[in-house]
């Protein structure tokens, strides 16, 4: 199976389970923040990355009165979406594009805002905000969010355990990085937040292991032990195996060229 495939049967699976992509507990935090820019910038044309949970496309279409794309992968997600919420008078305003993000099916400077959630760990991140930018207009605005490493964790032992339970998982960015990253790629750091959630690392191994059931369970319980005292100093690891997961949702406006 190619690895398009293997996301797209990933995307598939979350959405039916609500799990790592827009799962609730983080919606209020966000969507506070995605309502704030639109107030702030009224952008006409907005694009959504993936149709996540579906809740937030129901909110920007019932709170904003311009266009919504929404990109996605999946064609399965796309069209169960329009399905559920069949009845809606705003799905007038909406379009759906069935394609992948680092071949964005968006055209040059068509979008005043693209709202970027929990997808770029485990997508060509380089290629995909490339993309965004070439589909942006001058001074449009990418609001990104995602899980991002400590600046302390140089050694990146929250990726490495990600990736021993999700064998899709690339890289979570350093905080830090993650501003660098996005404005060597043409962009201003507008503004931003850390948060921290709480995560649970056993539920995380059993979540994975109903979508990848060979992952190594036992392996990935030997290396957050082998790990404790760095888990519990980075991450505030407690008793019940349970981290403060780093959060990072910003905003960044495409340069103007010289």
């Amino acid at each position: 199976m190619n690895r398009l495939r293997s996301v797209i049967d990933f995307i598939e699976f979350d959405r039916e389970n609500g799990y790592y992509l827009e799962p609730a507990y983080r919606y209020d935090e966000i969507a506070k923040r995605i309502f704030d820019v639109i107030d702030t910038y009224t952008p006409a044309i907005i694009v959504k990355i993936g149709v996540g949970s579906g809740k937030l496309i129901i909110d920007i279409l019932k709170k904003h009165d311009g266009i919504l794309v929404v990109v996605d992968p999946s064609l399965t997600a796309l069209t169960s979406f329009i399905e559920k919420n069949s009845g809606m008078a705003e799905l007038e305003r909406i379009r759906m594009i069935n394609g992948e993000y680092h071949l964005f099916p968006v055209d040059y400077y068509k979008a005043d805002l693209i709202i970027c959630i929990d997808y770029l760990n485990f997508l060509d991140s380089s290629k995909s905000i490339d993309e965004f930018k070439r589909a942006l207009q001058f001074d449009g605005i990418l609001f990104f969010s995602g899980v991002v490493l400590v600046n302390e964790d140089v050694e990146g032992i929250y990726d490495d355990f990600n990736r021993i339970i999700f064998p899709l998982h690339n890289d979570f960015y350093l905080e830090n990085d993650l501003k660098t990253f996005i404005e060597l790629k043409g962009f201003s750091f507008i503004k931003g937040s850390l948060l921290k959630f709480n995560r649970s690392l056993t539920a995380d191994i059993e979540y994975f292991r109903k979508k990848f059931t060979d992952i190594p369970a036992e392996q990935a319980r030997e290396f957050i032990q082998h790990h404790r005292e760095e888990f519990e100093r980075l991450y505030e690891l407690d008793d019940t195996l349970t981290v403060k997961e780093p959060y990072f949702i910003g905003f960044f406006s495409r340069k103007k060229p010289d």
